[in-house]
């Protein structure tokens, strides 16, 4: 056991397993402390790289509000929620609407201040829409390509056979892969293959964290992988 984790701490680089900040449009964000919790200002982004969200972490717990983004543009800021009402600001066509999310037991409704003229059932829908919004797990926060990963990591490997397999893998709510599983094995699976191979997952670029209303959490992704270096991300 020890050796093993000995090959995945020697597998790659200091520098990627030591990485605390994430380097965008020349700003150091979403950084993580050496206990591995979330402080400071951080951006999480669609697969293409698109901001889709801001806010402030302390010790893994978001402080303040959260602002939401549509193509460049600030749609919805979220403020912190006290008991079953959080307020908020939405961003209608430039128009500004200050309303509430309340949440009673199992009964949920909107607040706004004003209703604008044109502002029908579609448009609450697309309210709705934004306040149950999650966000995904991306590599790297869409800055580096996952294939790029892989097929720097297979150069490097001794014993990468011609197959495709699908693994489970389990992100933190720090963006760290912690766990790794491998539901179906064939004839040509060894000790040794499978130290090599999960070493590549576990030693991987930090992940975007799964965020879910206020908080990040675990999640479990599968992901396809073989020598053609076609991989596939998915819940």
């Amino acid at each position: 056991m020890i050796w093993r984790l000995l090959f995945m701490l020697l597998f790659f680089p200091l520098a990627m397993q030591a990485q605390k900040t994430i380097k965008w449009n020349g700003l150091q964000l979403n950084a993580i402390d050496k206990k591995g919790r979330k402080q400071g200002d951080w951006l999480f982004f669609d697969k293409k790289g698109n901001a889709l969200m801001q806010c402030q972490f302390q010790n893994d717990k978001v402080v303040g509000p959260r602002v939401f983004f549509n193509e460049g543009d600030t749609v919805l800021v979220r403020l912190t929620p006290t008991d079953s009402l959080e307020h908020f600001i939405y961003y209608y066509k430039g128009e500004k609407i200050s309303g509430a999310f309340v949440q009673n037991d199992d009964r949920f409704r909107i607040e706004l201040d004003h209703i604008p003229a044109d502002f029908g059932s579609a448009e609450l829908a697309e309210l709705k829409r934004w306040y149950a919004v999650k966000i995904e797990p991306v590599y790297m926060f869409a800055t580096q390509n996952l294939i790029d990963y892989f097929s720097a990591a297979y150069y490097k490997a001794n014993a990468i056979p011609n197959w495709n397999h699908t693994f489970v893998v389990t992100i933190n709510a720090s963006g760290k892969v912690t766990h790794v599983e491998c539901p179906s094995r064939d004839e040509l699976w060894t000790e040794n293959l499978e130290n090599e191979v999960f070493g590549m997952f576990y030693n991987m670029g930090r992940w975007q964290p799964f965020f879910d209303t206020w908080e990040t959490r675990d999640i479990k992704i599968t992901m396809s992988l073989g020598a053609d270096l076609q991989t596939i991300t998915s819940r």
